[in-house]
């Protein structure tokens, strides 16, 4: 089953998030670790946030213990502990240049909610290819739902929401939506989107 790793680093800074690719021998969709589909990496308020997708937490377990950990160690990156969700939906979006990482906790949110939400938009027909976003993930936490989606900007993710989310989920539900924008440091895609949970 794919998995969503984020890790939210505070204290990391772009320049110790480059030595570790860096030392891995920088990132690339030819030179991925076996099993990664997607990676993304934004600079946030507080320090560094990375956030993949995995086809399984195995093949991420492997790439830690093989290669990642020593790198992070090496490059003196602050500890974090990663949080690994299963996913529940990932697309690759009509989106063509990232700009922004957005991060949404949707307490109390569960699939049937987001499936009912989505179910009839325009954007998640099909493969999801006529989202407007470069790539989204919705990952299923204890509490409900975490999004973790890569636009061209701010102000895009909010059109969308304002069109295409408010619409369907209500105010109230709206109001609790408390996004989180961080500027994009650095996205890869490996491989089309595994078939979900």
């Amino acid at each position: 089953m794919p998995i969503l790793m984020i890790m939210d680093i505070e204290g990391a800074t772009a320049e110790q998030y480059d030595r570790v690719d860096g030392l891995l021998g920088g990132l690339t969709a030819e030179n991925a670790p076996a099993g990664l589909i997607s990676h993304a990496a934004a600079v946030t308020d507080n320090g560094f946030m990375v956030a993949d997708v995995w086809e399984s937490a195995e093949d991420l377990q492997r790439f830690f213990d093989e290669t990642l950990g020593a790198a992070i160690a090496e490059a003196g990156l602050p500890q974090a502990d990663p949080r690994i969700v299963p996913v529940h939906n990932h697309i690759e979006g009509s989106g063509e240049e990232g700009a922004v990482l957005v991060l949404v906790e949707l307490d109390g949110m569960t699939t049937d909610d987001y499936d009912a939400v989505t179910g009839d938009m325009e954007a998640h027909a099909g493969d999801g290819s006529a989202h407007p976003s470069v790539a989204h993930v919705i990952g299923v936490n204890d509490d409900g739902l975490v999004v973790v989606d890569i636009w061209e900007s701010g102000e895009a993710f909010a059109e969308f929401g304002e069109s295409q989310l408010a619409p369907r989920m209500g105010a109230d539900q709206m109001a609790q939506m408390q996004p989180r924008v961080s500027q994009l440091h650095n996205h890869v895609r490996v491989k089309a989107p595994a078939a979900a949970g």
